[in-house]
This record gives structure tokens, C-alpha cells and sequence, in this order.
């Protein structure tokens, strides 16, 4: 193997004093690489979610905000709901004067009050009649000619009975309804009324029908009972089917009137206003001469009472009318 050859090493030339000198140009570095890292790619970590454990629900949705429209159409409602309600209220009131009402059984059920007072010997007292139509309304009989009430005759009525008015311009008889629809009048009869006295006649409608008569007692008076079950009129015009009825004496003079009727056309509870109207019997008062009160008793059928028809020959009409 052969040695190698030393390479000459140049010498470098003399330079002239004065000039400086030139360094060599130096040989260049070789570049050296910087090392790129690259970043590794992050792989999100699935969350577990537990077995068992409930998700959480979603936020609730807002609620839609209330329509202003909707408010004045609630409103709009219940205005007509209460107008309506006052307008049926007002006209039937206005009604209940004109139309029979059924406002259910008006007999009282009164309760017993004994008024008591010692006597000097130990002994019971007598026990006092007792009002048990206190709360009934009183009325007077008026005149047909001085249309002023008659002194010493009153009788009473339920206080959901209208007031009795005047059945015609002369007021010969005054009338209201009872509550099963008939209707209720009374009059006075004799000298210095409208209507003659019953007494000596028959007493039959305009037509001369008369009715069944009997005698009775009513207010402790002998009285004259009349009913009639046919197509009738009344003094005043006015058609009835049906009618029942008392004359009751009160002088040698003057005589009452009272009687309840269906008028013809009208559906009426003819037999629920008997039970009323015997009971209105019972309130009758009648003032006696000597200031002596008699407190009327149910009617009852007099023992000597034998049914009659004709009394005389002449006939008179009813003074009943509405």
C-alpha cells in the first residue's frame, strides 16, 4: 500500500510595506437543519354517561306572550252575560203584574203561641185565640161608590199575593191572583154599594145560569155558598170556566162577596188555590155593633144547610170581573 503524497502548503506572497494587509476570505459554515416538531392531533374523550343516572330535560320554552285581543273578547262576554241578567230580572218583575205566577203553596204552617195568665185560683187558664197569620198582609174591603174602605170588615192575604186592585173604572170589586193562577176578588153588596144585595135573589152570572147554592157559616155567620163548573161571564165582561164562592150577611143591609175563578183560557191549579182560599176564609174579621171581634172559623156546612138554587125569581149577576 502506497503512502500518501503531502499536498504543498502555498506560501503566501509578500506584500509591499504601506498596504495593508488583505485576510483571506474565509471558507463559508455549512447550514445547519433546525428540527420541525409537529404538533400531535387531540382526540376528544367521550364522556361516560352512567347507567341509570336521567338525563337532564331540556330548558323549558318560553311561554307566548297573552294576546290583547283575547282579554277584551272575555270582557266583551261577561258585559252581555250581565246586561242580559238585569233585563231578565226588570221584565220579570214587570210581568209578574199581568201574568198568573206559580210561586208554590203559600199555606202557612203556622207554629202555636199560647198567651197565658195566671188565674186567682191556681187553676188552668183559658187559653187566648192566637194570630197564626201574623205575617199575612191585612186588607180592607173598599166601597164601589165612596171608594173608601168599609169600617169593621178586614180579611188577610199571603204576603207573595199581590195587592188587590180594582177590577174595573167603578171599582165594584177588587181582585188579585193566587198563586195556582185563579183569581181572587171581593166586593160589597147592599145599600150604597155598586152591587145589590145577594139576599132574595139567584145568584147566577150575566147570562142567567145560576149556580149551586148551600148554606154554610163563615167569620161565625151564617153565609151562602155558590160554585159552578160551566162557561160563565161576569158583570165586567169577563169570561170564567170555573168559580167558587161565599155571601157572607154582615147587616140587615149590606153583604161581602168573595170568590176565586179560572178565567176562561188559562190553565189554572184550580183545587191547590181551594186549599188557599178556605184559608182565607179563616182571616175574615168582622167588628160586631158592640165592638165585639169574631175571628172566622173554617167554613163549615151549617147542619140545617140543604142545597138551593133558586131563592126568588129575580136573578142578578155576579159582580166578579179581572
Amino acid at each position: 500500500m502506497d503512502d500518501p503524497v503531502p499536498t504543498p502548503t502555498p506560501t503566501p506572497e509578500p506584500q509591499s510595506s504601506g498596504e495593508p494587509a488583505v485576510p483571506a476570505a474565509e471558507a463559508p459554515k455549512p447550514e445547519v437543519s433546525i428540527p420541525i416538531e409537529e404538533t400531535p392531533e387531540i382526540v376528544p374523550i367521550p364522556v361516560q354517561v352512567p347507567t341509570g343516572e336521567a338525563t337532564l330535560p331540556p330548558p323549558p320554552s318560553l311561554m307566548p306572550p297573552k294576546r290583547f285581543g283575547s282579554s277584551i273578547h272575555t270582557l266583551g262576554t261577561m258585559s252581555i252575560f250581565v246586561v242580559l241578567f238585569i233585563v231578565g230580572i226588570w221584565l220579570s218583575s214587570f210581568l209578574r203584574q199581568f201574568v198568573p205566577t206559580g210561586a208554590g203553596d203559600t199555606t202557612p204552617t203556622p207554629t202555636s203561641s199560647v198567651q197565658t195568665t195566671p188565674s186567682p185560683d191556681g187553676s188552668a187558664p183559658p187559653l187566648a185565640p192566637a194570630d197564626l197569620y201574623a205575617s199575612w198582609k191585612t186588607y180592607e174591603v173598599i166601597s164601589g161608590v165612596t171608594k173608601l174602605p168599609i169600617a169593621g170588615v178586614t180579611y188577610k192575604l199571603p204576603s207573595e199575593v199581590l195587592s188587590p186592585i180594582c177590577d174595573s173604572a167603578g171599582c165594584a170589586s177588587q181582585g188579585t191572583y193566587l198563586p195556582g193562577g185563579t183569581r181572587f176578588t171581593v166586593a160589597p153588596r147592599g145599600a150604597g154599594q155598586a152591587l145589590r144585595d145577594f139576599r132574595g135573589t139567584v145568584i147566577s152570572d150575566v147570562n142567567g145560569t145560576a149556580f149551586t147554592t148551600q148554606k154554610v157559616l163563615v167569620a161565625g155567620l151564617p153565609a151562602t155558598e155558590f160554585t159552578g163548573v160551566f162557561i160563565g161571564r161576569t158583570a165586567s165582561g169577563y169570561v170564567f170556566s170555573r168559580m167558587r164562592g161565599v155571601m157572607i150577611p154582615l147587616s140587615d143591609t149590606l153583604s161581602l162577596e168573595i170568590n176565586h175563578f179560572t178565567p176562561n183560557g188559562i190553565t189554572a191549579d184550580f183545587e191547590k188555590d181551594e186549599v188557599l182560599f178556605d184559608t182565607i176564609l179563616k182571616t175574615i174579621i168582622v167588628t160586631g155593633e158592640k165592638g165585639a171581634i169574631l175571628l172566622a172559623p173554617s167554613i163549615t156546612q151549617a147542619p140545617t144547610s140543604t142545597p138551593t138554587s133558586v131563592l126568588s125569581p129575580t136573578k142578578i149577576p155576579t159582580p166578579t170581573g179581572y
